[in-house]
C-alpha cells in the first residue's frame, strides 16, 4: 500500500484535532471542579450554623436571701450579729426562699445608736440571757413584713403594714420614706429596693422598737428620780427631802403636780425675809406645815392629761382636795387659797406615776392656817 504525503498530512491533521478537543475537554473539566469546589465554599458559608442553646439562668437563683445578703455586707453587721444572738426561727424565716418577706434593716450606725441610747445594754452580746434574747427578737421581728415583697412603690404615705412580731408600723413620705414606731420617732430609708431572692431589703437609720418591749428597753425613772434630777424642780426636790418624804412616794402609783422654782420662790417672797429656803422651816408646826404642803401636790392615781376633768381631787391630806377649775387660760388648780394655779408642763412619766408641774405652789387648808 503507497502512502502519499496527502495521506500523512490529513493523519496528522486528525490527531492535531483530536488534541485540541481532549485538551479543551481536561480544561473545562479543571474549570468545573474549580467551581465546584468554590460552589462547595460558597454553600459552608451560607449554611446557617445551629446556635447551641443557652441555659436559661432564673433570676431567683442568683441573688442571695436575705439572711444571706445581711450577713454579706460589711454595713450591716451589727444587725447580722444581732440575727445570730437570737434563736434560729427568724432567721430560718429570712432564709426560706419559698416565702417573700419586706425587711427593714438598721444600719451599723443605727444599731450602735440604739445600744448608746440603752442603760442595760452597750453590745448585741450582752443580749445574753433567755428573756433579753426574746426581747431582742421581738425588737428584730418587728422590722418584718411577711407575705409579699413590698418596693417603695409599694409604701404609700399612711398605709400600715403589720409586723412579724404582731404590732403595726406606718409609713408616710415626705420626699423620703420613713417608718414611724410606737416611739412616734421616724426611721429613714436610706438605701431602698435591695431585691433579695425571698423579698426586698430596705436600709433604715434607726432601730424600731415595738410596744411590747419599750419598758424592758426604757425603763421609767421613779417619781422621785425625775423630781431629783430636774433642775426647774430642784427647789420642790429639797422641800420633800426637809419634809422626810422621800420614801413616801417609792410605793405606790401617784400623780404629783409638781412646783417650779420660780413658784416657789413666789411663796418665800410672800413669807417675807425669815424664810428663804425650807431648811428655815425649823419649829415643829413650820415642819408640819411643809409636809402638808407636800402631800397637798399629789393624788393617789395616775391621772394624764387628757383625763382632767373640772372637779375635785382627793389629796394624799385626810379630808383634803384640790380643785380643777376653767382658768384663763385653760384648766387650772385652785387650793384653800382660792388661787388659781396653771399648768406649765403635762405628762412626764416616771416608772411609778406621771408629773405635771405648775407656776404656783399649792397650800392646803391646814397648811393655811398654820402659815398665817
Amino acid at each position: 500500500m503507497i502512502i502519499t504525503t496527502r495521506f500523512l498530512k490529513n493523519i496528522g491533521i486528525l490527531f492535531l484535532g483530536l488534541s485540541m478537543i481532549i485538551g479543551c475537554s481536561k480544561e473545562n473539566d479543571s474549570i468545573d471542579d474549580v467551581d465546584n469546589e468554590i460552589s462547595k465554599e460558597e454553600d459552608k458559608t451560607e449554611e446557617p450554623v445551629a446556635e447551641t442553646p443557652e441555659e436559661e439562668v432564673s433570676e431567683d437563683e442568683t441573688l442571695l436571701n436575705a439572711a444571706e445578703f445581711i450577713q454579706s455586707e460589711e454595713s450591716l453587721s451589727i444587725s447580722a450579729e444581732a440575727l445570730e444572738t437570737i434563736d434560729d426561727t427568724f432567721v430560718a424565716m429570712l432564709s426560706d426562699e419559698d416565702g417573700k418577706i419586706t425587711f427593714f434593716v438598721p444600719s451599723n450606725e443605727a444599731f450602735a445608736e440604739f445600744l448608746t441610747s440603752l442603760k442595760e445594754y452597750t453590745d448585741v452580746l450582752d443580749f445574753d440571757e433567755d428573756l433579753e434574747k426574746e426581747i431582742l427578737a421581738q425588737v428584730l421581728k418587728y422590722h418584718a413584713i411577711i407575705g409579699g415583697a413590698n418596693f417603695s412603690t409599694e409604701l404609700s404615705n399612711g398605709s400600715i403594714f403589720e409586723t412579724l412580731q404582731s404590732e403595726e408600723i406606718k409609713i408616710t413620705v415626705d420626699g423620703d420614706v420613713y417608718i414611724l414606731d410606737t416611739t412616734q420617732l421616724q426611721a429613714r430609708i436610706t438605701t431602698a429596693d435591695i431585691e433579695v431572692a425571698n423579698g426586698v431589703i430596705h436600709i433604715i437609720d434607726k432601730v424600731l422598737i415595738p410596744e411590747s418591749v419599750l419598758a424592758d428597753l426604757f425603763p421609767k425613772a421613779s417619781l422621785i428620780h425625775l423630781i431629783n434630777n430636774s433642775e426647774d424642780l430642784s427647789m420642790f426636790s429639797d422641800a420633800i427631802v426637809e419634809a422626810g418624804l422621800e420614801s413616801r412616794f417609792n410605793d405606790g402609783e401617784y400623780t404629783i403636780f409638781a412646783p417650779t422654782n420660780a413658784a416657789i420662790e413666789e411663796l418665800f417672797a410672800t413669807l417675807g425675809d425669815e424664810y428663804n429656803s425650807f431648811s428655815d422651816f425649823t419649829n415643829i408646826l413650820e415642819k408640819q406645815a411643809l409636809e402638808e404642803i407636800i402631800l397637798g401636790h399629789a393624788i393617789a392615781q395616775v391621772i394624764v392629761r387628757n383625763d382632767l376633768k373640772v372637779g375635785e381631787l382627793p389629796t394624799l391630806i385626810a379630808d383634803d382636795s384640790i380643785a380643777v377649775v376653767e382658768g384663763a387660760g385653760g384648766l387650772a388648780l385652785q387650793d384653800a387659797s382660792k388661787d388659781e394655779a396653771n399648768f406649765i408642763d403635762f405628762d412626764i412619766e416616771a416608772s411609778n406615776g406621771i408629773i405635771h408641774t405648775i407656776d404656783k405652789i399649792l397650800i392646803p387648808q391646814k397648811a393655811l392656817l398654820l402659815i398665817n
